[in-house]
């Protein structure tokens, strides 16, 4: 677990050769943390403990989304923002498992802003990757977080469906946020990118819906554990999309 300040006003808490990110935005009165990790501890501390050795602020943590590697630290803190897809999708992970939710968890959606004092974070639904998936804007500095659906590695998990569905997104964020964004801070695959990568996935994923996308060897991009033979890897320029052609029933 490797904690890193990327800019002054910026930490990330990386896993696994930076395979799995948080990040904690330290503002004047609060400090945002997005995402608490695929693990609640590792080597004797708790994800909170690496949140505490950045800042003592009060901590207002929100979820991208809700699959496992993004959620491990939730109780810690008592609450997590989420979408409603997202807080669904969790209580229904929990009453399969019959396991208690130890945390309260507080909805938002497109439009809400999250009160830090010195300024408001903005939430703006990108469903794709995952039907919960948010991003989360900081007016002051232009850092957009984004969860899975914006990754300098790949994103994952598309299909015919979610394709469309990620180029919409894309697109939104291109046409409504662009000129706001300094650059996206993504939940995978290492640092912080240039905002340019909204448009490189936004054109990539309207080759893949033509057709016309370029094809790269699967192996082509990070350690994934889920390929299987009807993945296809597309890649052009710096944007890439693990693709399943046809849509499981």
């Amino acid at each position: 677990m490797a904690v890193r300040e990327i800019r002054d006003d910026l930490f990330q808490i990386a896993w696994g050769l930076d395979s799995t990110c948080m990040y904690v935005l330290v503002t004047r009165d609060k400090a945002l943390v997005v995402d608490t990790q695929t693990m609640a501890d590792f080597e004797g501390k708790t994800i909170i403990d690496y949140v505490k050795s950045i800042t003592d602020k009060p901590a207002v943590v929100v979820n991208t989304h809700p699959h496992r590697d993004h959620i491990a630290g939730n109780a810690q803190f008592g609450e997590a923002y989420l979408s409603g897809p997202a807080i669904e999708e969790i209580k229904a992970a929990a009453a399969r498992t019959n396991t208690p939710i130890t945390y309260t968890m507080k909805e938002v959606k497109d439009g809400d802003t999250i009160d830090l004092g010195d300024r408001k974070i903005e939430i703006i639904a990108i469903p794709a990757h995952s039907p919960g998936s948010i991003a989360l804007l900081d007016p002051k500095t232009g850092y957009l977080f984004t969860g899975d659906e914006i990754d300098p590695g790949q994103v994952v998990g598309m299909n015919p469906v979610k394709i469309q569905a990620h180029h919409a997104n894309m697109k939104k964020l291109y046409d409504k946020f662009y000129s706001r964004v300094s650059m996206i801070i993504p939940a995978h695959n290492g640092a912080p990118v240039t905002k340019r990568y909204i448009k490189y996935f936004m054109d990539l994923d309207a080759k893949i819906i033509a057709g016309t996308a370029p094809e790269a060897p699967i192996a082509d991009g990070p350690n994934y554990d889920r390929w299987n033979d009807t993945m296809t890897r597309y890649r052009e320029h710096f944007a890439s999309v693990v693709y399943t052609k046809t849509v499981p029933k």
